[in-house]
C-alpha cells in the first residue's frame, strides 16, 4: 500500500556529459525472512460475526496446520526467526497464532483445542478489560501462560489511540505493559495497536520506551523487511470456510 515506486531517469539525465557517477551503493535489504502471523479474535457461535470464529472452524484450521508441516512457534522464537538468528531446530514452515482482546471464550474453547495438538500462541490483552463480563480473569490469563501461551499488551482498555494525547496514550501502552509483568512475572514488550490504530505519537512512546515490536492489521506476512513496530498479520474471518483459509496462507507464502 506504501510502496514507492520510482520513475526512471531519462537516458540524458544518466550520461550527463563529465558528470562523476558516484560510486556508493545503497545498502542491500537483508535475505527476505517471511513468517505468517494469524489474527484470530473470539472462539464461539456467532454468526455473521466476522471476527468470530466457532470451534469446530477453528480446530479444522488446526488441524490443516498440523497435517501440512506447519509449526506454530512461541513469540520468543518468532522474534528469533524474524531476527535471523540461530534457533535450535528451525522450523520448516513456522507460523505465529495471535488473538486480540482477552475473550474467556480463549480460555474456554482455543486453549483447549490448541493444547490438543500442543501449539502455543499470543495473547494481546487490555488489563482494564480483564474480570469484565466476556474477558478473561487474572487468573485464567496465568492459566493460558502456564499452556504456552505468551501473553502481551493491547492497551489498557483497547483504546482509538489516534484520539488520544500523548500523556493518554503513554498511560494506556505502559500501564498495560506494567500490570503484565507484575502479575505474570514476564516481558511485556511486544504490542498491538488496538483497531489497528496508531499515529506518530504512538510509534515514539514505543520507540522510546524500549517495545521490541508491534502488531498491526495490515494484510500479509510479517517480515524482517518491514519496520519493527509495523508488523503484518492475516486476519481470520470466522465466516470464511477452509478453501479461504488455505488461500490466505498460499497467497503469502
Amino acid at each position: 500500500m506504501d510502496t514507492y515506486v520510482p520513475v526512471p531517469a531519462s537516458p540524458s539525465a544518466l550520461a550527463v556529459k563529465g558528470a562523476v557517477q558516484s560510486s556508493t551503493r545503497p545498502t542491500p535489504l537483508p535475505s527476505k525472512i517471511s513468517i505468517p502471523v494469524l489474527n484470530y479474535h473470539s472462539v464461539t457461535i456467532d454468526p455473521g460475526n466476522v471476527v468470530v470464529i466457532s470451534p469446530a472452524k477453528l480446530e479444522e484450521q488446526l488441524m490443516y496446520l498440523h497435517d501440512h508441516g506447519y509449526t506454530p512457534v512461541s513469540l520468543t522464537t518468532f522474534i528469533s526467526l524474524i531476527e535471523g538468528k540461530d534457533v535450535e531446530v528451525a522450523p520448516e514452515k513456522p507460523i505465529l497464532l495471535t488473538f486480540d482482546d482477552g475473550y474467556i471464550d480463549n480460555y474456554e474453547q482455543a486453549m483447549p483445542l490448541l493444547s490438543k495438538y500442543s501449539f502455543p500462541a499470543t495473547l494481546f490483552i487490555s488489563p482494564g478489560m480483564s474480570d469484565q463480563e466476556g474477558y478473561l480473569s487474572w487468573e485464567q490469563i496465568k492459566k493460558l501462560q502456564e499452556a504456552g501461551w505468551d501473553i502481551q499488551p493491547h492497551g489498557m482498555t483497547h483504546p482509538h489511540l489516534p484520539q488520544l494525547s500523548a500523556d493518554q496514550q503513554a498511560f494506556e501502552i505502559l500501564e498495560a505493559r506494567k500490570q503484565i509483568e507484575e502479575k505474570l512475572g514476564t516481558t511485556a514488550d511486544v504490542y498491538c495497536y488496538p483497531y489497528g490504530e496508531y499515529n506518530k505519537t504512538t510509534l515514539k512512546l514505543l520507540k522510546d520506551h524500549g517495545f521490541r515490536y508491534a502488531f498491526t492489521i495490515e494484510q500479509g506476512n510479517a517480515t524482517n523487511q518491514q519496520s519493527p513496530y509495523l508488523l503484518k498479520r492475516l486476519f481470520i474471518n470466522g465466516e470464511e470456510g477452509l478453501k479461504s483459509f488455505i488461500r490466505k496462507l498460499s497467497a503469502h507464502d
